[in-house]
């Protein structure tokens, strides 16, 4: 009657349990490990250094604003994207160094991301891509941890934790990498107009984008179209101009278009730069650093240096030069 009872009693329990775990999500060993992996209590960092092979940024919190290297106020939207990323980082699985090496899978975009309060060390770990997936090492660990931003799933983790200063700098209208280009529109005063295409394996081809332009005979040259799709990375503004998009474009105006040019990332994001020639005064010369430029659907110009813009606004016998 006893061992009756008992095993009635198992046979209650046993689908209850079943029920609360899977109401309660998959169990996860792994994740007792998320302290190692995710930042805690974000209000507490006032310093974040990111290094990888070619840039350092450090960001110092002072008076509720955030700088780079402690003197330059950034973009507050960056730095909070970076903080919140951070804090809701969730580990997929998990890996250790030693079968991650025997594996021979290549990892690249290595990046050391260290959270500071003062003079202590919050958090630290490696950042990696490993066949497309984020890759986490944490400081004095043995294991790795593949982790993922839950409700963002198509997320660029590089982009949000990037090591770049220009990434945080206020400034900013641009930081698409190479292989983030799905297409670029390039309109000259000349009227030549022509497009690149890059296809998800990086496949680039170009096409005349209107009747006037003939493309040359034989193939573009690969190193200066790799080149165009680079130039997209960290382009940014001096300040805004105080002149309004209207007065630009109006027909008397003495700022001449010299061109416009499109870019659009495989997510859908798109950028417009229409450039003009900017003058100090109405009958002097064209200024020799800086060019106006209307940004996006923007009722107001900014002025922007040509070293972002001479490299975009070269025409189709710079890319079907000597090979």
């Amino acid at each position: 009657m006893q061992m009756r009872r008992s095993l009635r009693l198992l046979l209650i329990i046993v689908p209850l349990v079943v029920l609360i775990l899977m109401l309660a999500g998959p169990w996860k060993p792994w994740q007792g490990n998320n302290r190692g992996v995710v930042l805690n209590q974000i209000e507490n960092v006032d310093r974040i250094v990111l290094v990888d092979s070619y840039h350092t940024a450090e960001l110092n919190t002072k008076d509720g604003s955030w700088y780079l290297f402690g003197t330059e106020q950034v973009s507050p939207v960056a730095v909070e994207n970076l903080l919140i990323a951070a804090s809701r980082l969730e580990v997929s699985s998990i890996v250790s160094r030693e079968s991650l090496a025997e594996s021979g899978e290549s990892t690249d975009l290595t990046r050391e991301i260290t959270y500071f309060r003062g003079d202590k060390v919050l958090l630290s770990y490696g950042l990696n891509v490993v066949s497309g997936k984020y890759l986490v090492h944490p400081a004095n660990s043995e294991n790795a941890y593949y982790v993922a931003l839950p409700g963002y799933p198509g997320l660029d983790l590089d982009r949000v934790f990037s090591a770049t200063p220009d990434h945080y700098r206020e400034h900013l209208l641009i930081d698409l990498k190479p292989s983030d280009i799905s297409a670029i529109d390039i309109e000259l005063a000349s009227g030549e107009a022509f497009r690149f295409t890059q296809d998800k394996e990086g496949g680039i081809q170009c096409d005349p984008a209107n009747e006037k332009t003939i493309l040359p005979e034989g193939k573009p040259n690969e190193l200066a179209v790799k080149l165009l799709f680079s130039y997209f990375t960290s382009i940014r503004y001096e300040q805004r101009a105080g002149l309004t998009a209207d007065s630009i474009t109006a027909t008397e105006a003495p700022y001449l278009p010299k061109a416009r040019i499109g870019v659009l990332s495989f997510n859908g994001e798109y950028h417009s730069l229409e450039v003009f020639s900017y003058h100090e005064m109405p009958d002097s010369e064209p200024h020799l650093f800086r060019a106006l430029v209307l940004y996006n659907d923007e009722p107001d110009a900014l002025f922007v240096n040509y070293i972002y813009l001479d490299v975009l606004m070269r025409g189709l016998s710079h890319y079907f030069g000597e090979k």
